[in-house]
């Protein structure tokens, strides 16, 4: 096969890849364009929260609250996809404190001074269902005997006493 030949048929199965990809390339540049517009005018800080909710969200609150050098025990009413996402931003959000993530009530903290109780939102709910051990009854029990330090909408913090 001549080099002529080869390049001619390089050059047809390129077009017909162009033709192929081009609706979906159109699409993806669109959407680019649009996340650009939407989030050019916008500090790093508000780019997180609106990419990251509602996690950048409870992670400041959370940050807000408990000390720097404090350790943190968030109890996390999630599917285990976004438990896992959690899992890996919320120490990177909360450092240098210590953050510990569970999705059961009943899970101790290993010496950790301050609770966080979040409950993930509904459409986050929606798409992947709860599957820990949440029981309503034992939290109550156990927030009782702590000072509640901060309640926002999806995330309440407590101190022990």
């Amino acid at each position: 096969m001549s080099s002529g030949r080869k390049q001619l048929i390089l050059a047809v199965l390129l077009a017909a890849w162009m033709a192929i990809a081009w609706p979906h390339l159109s699409e993806q540049f669109s959407a680019s364009e649009q996340a650009r517009a939407a989030l050019g005018p916008l500090s790093w800080e508000q780019r997180t929260a609106a990419l990251d909710e509602p996690g950048y969200g409870v992670a400041t609150d959370i940050a807000d609250t408990v000390p720097a050098r404090g350790c943190v025990l968030v109890l996390s009413y999630t599917g285990p996809e976004h438990l896992r996402y959690y899992r890996s931003r919320f120490p990177y959000y909360l450092y240098p404190r210590k953050v510990r993530l569970s999705d059961r009530t009943e899970e101790t903290g290993a010496g950790c001074e301050y609770l966080a109780v979040f409950r993930d939102t509904p459409q986050n709910l929606a798409q992947e269902p709860y599957h820990g051990h949440w029981d309503e009854h034992q939290l109550a029990e156990r927030t009782a005997a702590m000072t509640r330090v901060f309640a926002a909408d999806g995330v309440q913090i407590f101190r022990a006493r």
